[in-house]
């Protein structure tokens, strides 16, 4: 029982997981740099790489974030999670409207994350996407809405979790 506590005790410390995160989004970004490293005369950043790149350390902490706290999570939380994550995710591979997978995923981190980790890392990404979207390609639609969303999800996933909190100290 004590290994398992201090495993989980170093796996889950944020300076490991901010380790981890960035490690990730190292690798992450280096497979998309491939085409410009191996086998080309002229090296060249893809035109998403620094829009892609830097949600992939808030994604991580998030996910450790959540692998810290699965036994202490209701069902409805985990699909609130999921639903976050896929709807989030869809935006790579569809052209659904009306709402950023960025800004989206980025509020419901920021508010439903315990990590600090999470939740710093979100911000900070949070700040640079705000900056693109608005300022840079003038799309308050798809931001504002993710926004709306990703907050609304986060209160609700809070509200389950302070309910749960409740009925377990009746």
């Amino acid at each position: 029982m004590t290994a398992e506590i201090n495993y989980r005790s170093v796996l889950f410390h944020p300076v490991v997981v901010l380790l981890i995160s960035l490690a990730a989004t190292g690798l992450f970004g280096l497979y998309l740099l491939r085409g410009s490293i191996i086998g080309s005369n002229r090296f060249q950043f893809p035109a998403s790489f620094f829009y892609v790149v830097p949600i992939v350390v808030p994604f991580v902490a998030f996910l450790l974030d959540r692998a810290e706290r699965v036994t202490e999570m209701t069902a409805l939380q985990v699909a609130i999670d999921v639903a976050i994550v896929a709807l989030a995710m869809a935006r790579v591979f569809t052209s659904l409207p009306f709402v950023s997978g960025h800004t989206l995923f980025l509020s419901y981190a920021i508010g439903s994350s315990r990590s600090a980790v999470a939740v710093i890392t979100a911000s900070l990404v949070m700040m640079q996407v705000i900056y693109l979207k608005y300022f840079v390609w003038h799309d308050p639609v798809t931001s504002t809405s993710g926004i709306i969303l990703g907050s609304l999800a986060a209160i609700g996933v809070r509200r389950v979790h302070t309910r749960r909190k409740g009925l377990n100290h009746a």
